[in-house]
């Protein structure tokens, strides 16, 4: 009898994980599908260096063509 028991214990204690686990998954799901989907829109890139080189040409201590050149050798062939 008690090998019965047992076995009806462990069932019991699988469904009630069974029972927690299923919920907590379904959520998880949804969870992760909606930060993938609010993650897709590409945010903009923040690079100090560029935002350092737009400062000084709007206080005026670099010239438009010091800039260009600053925006070239950070690697950016266009600018604005």
């Amino acid at each position: 009898m008690s090998a019965l028991g047992s076995l009806v214990g462990m069932i019991v204690f699988l469904a009630i994980v069974l029972a927690l686990a299923i919920p907590i998954l379904i959520l998880w799901f949804f969870v992760s599908a909606l930060r993938a989907l609010a993650g897709s829109a590409p945010r903009p890139r923040r690079d100090p260096a560029v935002e350092e080189l737009r400062y000084r040409l709007a206080r005026g201590e670099i010239t438009e063509a010091q800039f260009e050149q600053g925006m070239w050798d950070l690697g950016y062939e266009k600018v604005r």
